[in-house]
């Protein structure tokens, strides 16, 4: 089903992968180190390199609007793993998901929209420049998964603060829920709306943006120093290919063959 999930695809055409567990605190220019097919975060780059005096970090270019990805809609998921989502967008969002089980209790399937999609990114040429020119600060670890070509860095991620949520019953059937009481459960700072008292489309709105797709590059490594490949285009295995003009040399799109990510902090 999710392989098959129609506005995965529709990411996935712009080189982005889906977070499983969306969070508030990532963004552009974090590393991240594949091991198999899981990622774990290694931290902000600016942490582990030092930038050159004639080729500084790149600025984050905030809150460009994605018109094509907002309102995309997934396919309908099973109950446990929606409400997993879910409840993590939440509890993200300052809310509790403490009975929000019973609400959805008669439901079979969630399905999710991202409302107002913004994307955060850096520029790639730019990023190249720092690469080439920074300074890898001492650490036995990342040089290990450096020269092993395991590491990543993100350059664009994917933010939306609302959150619009559509059941079904077993019958097929859409799913109504009160939306005075779906707000009296989740309750914090988590705004909940729909068309209007009861409604089967219900909306979480919170304070902070939470971050749900990215796109990164894989960064070569040879004795030390950023080498130079050719990129392969978005939405491809990760190796090195063809060439795409919206990347920088020394790097490949990331491109994971499951339909959500985890990654591990």
């Amino acid at each position: 089903m999710w392989c098959n999930d129609p506005s995965i695809a529709h990411l996935k055409q712009f080189g982005y992968n889906i977070i499983r567990l969306p969070r508030g605190d990532f963004g552009p220019l974090r590393l991240l180190a594949r091991h198999g097919r899981e990622l774990e975060s290694l931290g902000e780059i600016g942490s582990l390199f030092e930038a050159a005096d004639d080729a500084p970090l790149p600025p984050v270019n905030r809150d460009a609007h994605a018109a094509d990805i907002s309102g995309q809609r997934t396919s309908d998921m099973k109950l446990h793993l929606g409400l997993d989502i879910l409840g993590t967008v939440i509890g993200a969002m300052g809310g509790s998901r403490l009975g929000l089980d019973a609400k959805y209790e008669g439901a079979r399937s969630i399905a999710f929209s991202y409302q107002d999609v913004r994307v955060d990114e850096v520029d790639v040429i730019l990023l190249d420049q720092f690469l080439s020119r920074a300074g890898i600060r001492p650490s036995n670890t990342l040089s290990r998964l450096l020269e092993s070509d395991a590491v990543f860095v993100t350059t664009a991620v994917l933010r939306s603060d609302r959150l619009t949520v559509e059941a079904k019953r077993h019958d097929g059937g859409s799913l109504e829920l009160s939306i005075p009481e779906v707000r009296g459960v989740v309750g914090g700072t988590v705004q909940v709306s729909g068309a209007g008292e009861r409604g089967t489309r219900v909306t979480y709105a919170g304070p902070v943006p939470l971050s749900f797709g990215f796109r990164a590059v894989q960064l070569f490594y040879q004795n030390g120093e950023f080498t130079t490949f050719k990129p392969v285009k978005p939405g491809m295995p990760v190796t090195r290919g063809d060439d795409d003009p919206r990347e920088g040399r020394g790097s490949t799109v990331l491109s994971l063959d499951a339909p959500m990510t985890e990654i591990r902090f």
